[in-house]
C-alpha cells in the first residue's frame, strides 16, 4: 500500500482534542505521518479514520488543505477498528502486537507500517516476535500485565516445552522475573556440566617405580 495525499474534506472528523504539542509540530512541519484511513458509505465523505484522529485535529485547526494517508483495502478485517482505538488508549506489548499483526494481515509490509505509525521497524519486529513465539497463555499474560514486555523477550527464546515449565511455576505463585531466569539458566549450565572428581594422593603415600614394582 502506498501513501497518497488525501483532502482533508473527504476525510470524516471525529470527536477528539489534538495536544498543544501536536498542534504546534503540524503546524510547523506539516502531518509528518500518514492517517490510516478506510472508504466508507457516507453522502458527505469518501474516508473514516482508523488511525490518526488527532492528527486529523490537528490538521483542521491548522488549517491545512491536504493530509498525507494510507487507505486501507476493503478486506482488512473489522476487529482493526477496535484495535487502533485500544492501541491509542493503551500500547501495551501485547496490543501492540496484535495491532501490528492485523496491519499486515491487511496487506501492510513492515517497513510502511514503521513508516505510517513513526516508529521503527525493530519495535514491530519485536513485538510481533512476543505473539509469534509466546505460548497462549504467556501471551494473555503478557495481555493482562502479569508479565512484562523485558521478561516475555527473554522468553520467547525458549521452546515451547520450556515456557510451559515457566508458566507451571508461575501459576504455583513464582513471579517470573529477569533475575528468576537468569538463575534458571546457571543452573541448567552446571547441570550440564561433566564434572569428574580427581582423587587426591595422600602426602605419605610411597612412589612405586613403573618398571620393577618396587618402593623408591
Amino acid at each position: 500500500m502506498e501513501i497518497v495525499t488525501v483532502e482533508l474534506s473527504r476525510i470524516r472528523p471525529e470527536p477528539c482534542t489534538a495536544p498543544k504539542a501536536l498542534d504546534t509540530s503540524v503546524g510547523k512541519y506539516g502531518v509528518l505521518h500518514p492517517l490510516l484511513l478506510e472508504a466508507i458509505d457516507d453522502k458527505k465523505y469518501d474516508f473514516g479514520v482508523v488511525d490518526g484522529r488527532r492528527r486529523r485535529q490537528s490538521a483542521q485547526n491548522n488549517k491545512l488543505k491536504q493530509v498525507p494517508a494510507i487507505i486501507l483495502p476493503a478486506d482488512v478485517c473489522r476487529e482493526l477498528i477496535g484495535l487502533s482505538e485500544h492501541y491509542s488508549r493503551s500500547p501495551s506489548p501485547a496490543i501492540e502486537a496484535e495491532y501490528f499483526a492485523a496491519l499486515i494481515s491487511g496487506g501492510m509490509t513492515q517497513t510502511e507500517l514503521a513508516v505510517a505509525l513513526g516508529i521503527s521497524q525493530g519495535k514491530i519486529s519485536q513485538r510481533l516476535a512476543l505473539r509469534e513465539k509466546l505460548i497462549p497463555e504467556l501471551f494473555e499474560m503478557l495481555r493482562s500485565g502479569t508479565l512484562i514486555a523485558t521478561v516475555a523477550r527473554e522468553i520467547t527464546s525458549l521452546d515451547s516445552q520450556a515456557q510451559r515449565s515457566l508458566l507451571k511455576q508461575a501459576t504455583k505463585g513464582q513471579r517470573l522475573t529477569i533475575k528468576y531466569l537468569n538463575g534458571l539458566k546457571r543452573e541448567k549450565m552446571m547441570s550440564t556440566l561433566d564434572l569428574v572428581a580427581i582423587p587426591e594422593v595422600p602426602q605419605d603415600k610411597k612412589k612405586i617405580c613403573p618398571h620393577c614394582g618396587k618402593e623408591i
